[in-house]
C-alpha cells in the first residue's frame, strides 16, 4: 500500500504541509494507491491537542482503511508526523520484532501534558508507546516499547523528552552511524522494520525544503548508504516520508534518490 495522508493539523501549518503533500502527489503519480481523506477545518474542542477533533476523525479513517485493506507493508506519505500512529501499531501487531527507526531532527516524544506547542505532531512515539490521549490510545492496533525505537538524526529534544529517552535508554545516533545502528540492532534481535523519514534530519544546508529546518543533520548521501544497508540487513515492512513543504518538482530534485528509496525498500 502506498498511502497519501495529507494531514497538517498536527502541526497546527496548514498551508505548507498541502503545498509540500500536493507536490509529493504529482511526483509518485499513479504509484499513490489508497488516500486518507483529511479535513478542511477543525473544531475548538476541551483537548489540550491542538485540532484535536480533526486528527481523532482522520485517525480513525486511517485506521478502518487499514483493517479493510489489510495491507503486508505500507509507504506512508505525509503530511505531518501524527500521521505515524496508525501505520506504526498496525506494522507492529503484524510483524514480531520490529525496530522502529525514527530518521527526525525531534524525538516527537511529548505527550499532551510536556507538549509546550500542544501540537500533535511532537507526540506520536509517546502516543504509540502508549504515554498519550487515551481516545487515540483506543483507536491503535498495538502499543510500542521505547526499545523498539533507534532515533537517526535527533538534535532537537525537549527537556521532558530528553529526560524519557534517558529513563528508557533509547538508541539515538544523531550521525547515523551505520556500526552502531547494526549492532543495536542485532543485539536486540530486530528483524523487521519501519522506517520513518521526516526531511529536517537532513542537514538544511544540503535540502531546506522542511517544516522545521535545525541546524546540523545528516547529509543526503549519507541517509541513502544507511537506508540501503538497513534493507539489504532486515525485511523492511513500512517507511513513511514527513512534512516535506517542497513547492515544485524542481524543489524535490536534491530528495529524489530518497524518494525512490523509501518505496524501493518495500519490494520483495
Amino acid at each position: 500500500m502506498i498511502l497519501l495522508f495529507p494531514q497538517w493539523q498536527g502541526a497546527n501549518r496548514r498551508d505548507p504541509i498541502l503545498r509540500g503533500t500536493e507536490t509529493l502527489q504529482t511526483y509518485y503519480g499513479r504509484q499513490i494507491t489508497h488516500r486518507v481523506v483529511t479535513e478542511s477545518h477543525t473544531m475548538v474542542t476541551n483537548n489540550p491537542i491542538n485540532n484535536y477533533s480533526a486528527i481523532y476523525n482522520q485517525t480513525l479513517r486511517c485506521r478502518e482503511l487499514l483493517k479493510k485493506e489489510q495491507p503486508q507493508k505500507i509507504y506512508t506519505i505525509g503530511g505531518d508526523c501524527g500521521i505515524e500512529l496508525m501505520p506504526v501499531s498496525y506494522l507492529n501487531e503484524r510483524y514480531e520484532n520490529l525496530g522502529i527507526i525514527w530518521f527526525d531532527a525531534h524525538a516527537d516524544a511529548n505527550t499532551p501534558d510536556s507538549s509546550i506547542s500542544k501540537n500533535f505532531h511532537g507526540m506520536p512515539l509517546r502516543q504509540l508507546c502508549g504515554d498519550g490521549d487515551l481516545e487515540l490510545g483506543k483507536l491503535s492496533f498495538s502499543t510500542i516499547k521505547p526499545q523498539q525505537i533507534l532515533y537517526l538524526g535527533v538534535r532537537d529534544l525537549d527537556v521532558p523528552e530528553e529526560a524519557w529517552i534517558q529513563k528508557e535508554n533509547i538508541f539515538i545516533s544523531p550521525k547515523a552511524e551505520i556500526s552502531t545502528i547494526l549492532s543495536t540492532l542485532h543485539q536486540r534481535k530486530i528483524q523487521n522494520l519501519y522506517i520513518h523519514f521526516d526531511i529536517d534530519v537532513l542537514n538544511p544546508e544540503v535540502y531546506k525544503h522542511s517544516l522545521l529546518p535545525i541546524n546540523g543533520g545528516i547529509s543526503i548521501k549519507n541517509a541513502i548508504k544507511v537506508l540501503k544497508i538497513l534493507g539489504k540487513d532486515f525485511k523492511v515492512v513500512g517507511t513513511s516520508l514527513t512534512e516535506v513543504v517542497a513547492r515544485s518538482q524542481k524543489e524535490l530534485t536534491r530528495i529524489k534518490s530518497i524518494l525512490n528509496e523509501l518505496i524501493f525498500l518495500l519490494d520483495d
